[in-house]
């Protein structure tokens, strides 16, 4: 019985835990999330840190070492309050007591006390257009996926044997209605304060620029890179002319961070030897943009320029030639009239 308690204490106060903030609503795609990662062994907790991030722009910090909320923006102070403050880091403060018993309990079969283990927890959600969009909440130890709550099948999937003696707990009504109300109340409806209350950095629309490569084989590989967007939410296809089809093997390399902040992605298509590649356009949607943007793909290079360029180079050659021969003839004549 005491046992059920502690877990039902551990797990209600990972879900009541957040950092919130208020900003203006953008009518576009927006993410919360929170990364909670503790490390520790079966005897005592050695750090916990909890990140809050809304659109990668993180807002608060919390670790062990001086147990205390740090508000990365200066407006935060005033949006939360001293007392909101003081709350939540009364929260956290507990809950170091509930990952000591996650340590405890998670990892029984561990032989060596002394060793160090990480138990990470990271909760997301998204917004479009302020609709919910997507959630996720995750747990993962030791750097693999634990267990984590499927969306679409609605209920809890463990991902480790270990986790299976968990299934209990996690498909009981008390720990659905604490994740409904945690990813709702917290995540979602502190994002859309966030979001009321100051925009937290500029939109950009991305930059597109689309390029093909004519293999001596024939084969055609188009690519179609966008870079330096914010938000996060993109997508880009191609098209021929103007319909969806499969013409050839396609790939992408995923939507990755910049060093600035925004983002980079890139598609490629690479066609078989009988596409010619022509009446290909790439077509990229994103919310700065407002309606999908299409760029046409390069046609295949001439090759009279490559000829051209031998021709440019073969007068340049003979031109230098033929003023080194000029000013050897000086010289042999200057030479002469010396003598």
């Amino acid at each position: 019985m005491a046992s059920q308690k502690r877990k039902k204490s551990f797990f209600t106060w990972m879900l009541t835990l957040g950092c919130f903030a208020v900003r203006n609503t953008q009518e576009a795609h927006h993410n919360h999330d929170f990364h909670f990662t503790a490390i520790g062994t079966t005897r005592s907790l050695l750090n916990l840190i909890v990140i809050s991030s809304v659109d990668d722009v993180q807002l608060c910090h919390y670790n062990k070492q001086n147990q205390q909320v740090v508000m990365k923006k200066a407006w935060m102070y005033q949006a939360l309050g001293a007392k909101e403050i003081e709350r939540k880091q009364k929260k956290l403060i507990s809950l170091e007591k509930n990952f000591s018993w996650a340590f405890r309990n998670l990892i029984k079969n561990e032989t060596r006390s002394e060793k160090n283990h990480t138990l990470q927890v990271f909760v997301d959600c998204e917004l479009d257009k302020d609709i919910q969009v997507s959630s996720q909440f995750q747990f993962a130890l030791d750097g693999e996926d634990f267990c984590r709550m499927d969306e679409q099948l609605g209920h809890w999937v463990a991902m480790k044997p270990e986790a299976q003696r968990f299934k209990p707990l996690w498909d009981s009504a008390l720990w659905n209605r604490l994740v409904k109300h945690y990813i709702q109340e917290d995540c979602i409806n502190s994002m859309k304060k966030i979001l009321q209350y100051s925009r937290m950095r500029e939109n950009v629309p991305p930059d597109v620029t689309v390029s093909r490569h004519d293999a001596p084989d024939g084969r055609v590989t188009f690519f179609c890179r966008a870079t330096g967007f914010y938000p996060r939410s993109i997508m880009l296809h191609w098209e021929k002319d103007g319909a969806l089809g499969a013409w050839g093997q396609e790939s992408s390399s995923g939507t990755l961070p910049n060093a600035d902040a925004t983002f980079f992605v890139q598609i490629t298509l690479e066609l078989p030897p009988s596409d010619p590649g022509t009446g290909f356009t790439c077509v990229v949607e994103h919310s700065e943009l407002g309606t999908p943007a299409i760029f046409p793909v390069p046609g295949k290079p001439s090759m009279e320029r490559p000829w051209a360029m031998v021709l440019s180079i073969i007068a340049v050659i003979i031109l230098v030639l033929s003023c080194a021969g000029a000013f050897i003839t000086w010289k042999k004549r200057k030479t002469g009239m010396r003598s």
